[in-house]
């Protein structure tokens, strides 16, 4: 059972058979059992965060009025107000996720989309919502950077502006992976034995500082600005920079209780920190006419995203299905 799966049983996607609860259990306290950290993490996610956030007031994404939404990855509200230099009409929003995968399934699980081509370098997507978008364009397959170990923002942009010239008629997601880390600026910290680590875990391990990390997180967001700026001069329509979630930089789970949290790895844990995300307005006046493809649509791109696959190896740190891992060398 992956973490995927725990927010699909969270949230009622399926139902777990006893032997799978049992298998994951065993092998989970067989290779955690002497992780003071993981104890910790698991009382804080299976106890703690049940009882005190019982309730997710957070906005249902597709309900709002958007042509194009461009989503941060884990970008705070504060930061974006203090940082962003794109005109529009800040706003804000409560998240319904306050990790990707928890936002995703939140708001797009239980519908398909035929209205929407979604743009992502997160194999999330691709793995969690299989089938739902018209037109699903996984950058991360092709489009992911070894050496920096991500999907950079130039890439990105590239693989939207063509994405737009085949699809005019559809509303389009676009998931920069940015501001989340890897920090790009910290590459000192990155050439160590610290590369692929989770740099939150380092932080509280005292391998890097609260100040490092606090400053590498804002240099991600002001490197991928320009190239959302320069997107949102193209885009036609109504267009909207929000964020999936946030990051914890050691506020404090609950009054209650005196436990400080870093990072966004916590499903359920909806403090501001995580759940309050931008909501940047930009509404150039006229609006696009939106059509709707067909199942018919959608069943010729599933049919060619996994021909695609099958003929495609993919080296990138995140664990996902065989199918997609098999990119070209």
């Amino acid at each position: 059972m992956r973490l995927s799966d725990a927010v699909r049983y969270r949230h009622g996607i399926k139902t777990p058979k006893l032997l799978d609860i049992v298998k994951y259990g065993y092998g989970e306290f067989k290779k955690h059992r002497n992780s003071i950290d993981w104890w910790k993490g698991r009382f804080l996610e299976r106890i703690i965060l049940p009882i005190l956030f019982r309730r997710n007031n957070g906005t249902f994404i597709v309900n709002e009025d958007w042509d194009n939404l461009i989503i941060l990855d884990a970008c705070r509200y504060d930061m974006f107000e203090a940082i962003n230099t794109i005109k529009g009409k800040l706003e804000f929003r409560i998240s319904r996720g306050s990790c990707t995968e928890e936002f995703l399934i939140e708001n797009f699980y239980k519908e398909k989309y035929p209205d929407i081509v979604y743009v992502t370098p997160n194999p999330f997507v691709d793995k969690l919502l299989k089938n739902k978008f018209y037109k699903l364009i996984s950058v991360w397959l092709e489009g992911w950077d070894a050496e920096k170990n991500c999907v950079l923002p130039s890439t990105m942009l590239e693989y939207t502006l063509d994405a737009l010239k085949k699809y005019p008629d559809k509303r389009f997601i676009i998931h920069f992976l940015q501001p989340h880390s890897p920090f790009l600026s910290l590459e000192e910290y990155y050439k160590t034995e610290h590369r692929g680590k989770d740099i939150w875990d380092s932080l509280i391990k005292g391998e890097i500082s609260l100040r490092e990390v606090k400053k590498g997180y804002r240099e991600n967001l002001k490197l991928v600005l320009p190239y959302v700026e320069k997107l949102i001069e193209v885009l036609p329509g109504k267009t909207v920079v929000t964020s999936d979630h946030g990051n914890a930089l050691g506020e404090r789970i609950h009054p209650l209780f005196p436990i400080r949290f870093y990072g966004h790895h916590a499903i359920g844990l909806r403090i501001e920190a995580l759940i309050k995300v931008p909501w940047l307005i930009i509404d150039k006046g006229e609006r696009r006419d939106i059509r709707a493809g067909t199942e018919r649509d959608m069943l010729k791109d599933r049919i060619k995203r996994l021909k695609k696959a099958g003929k495609t190896r993919w080296d990138a740190p995140l664990k996902v299905d065989t199918k997609l891992r098999n990119k070209k060398k």
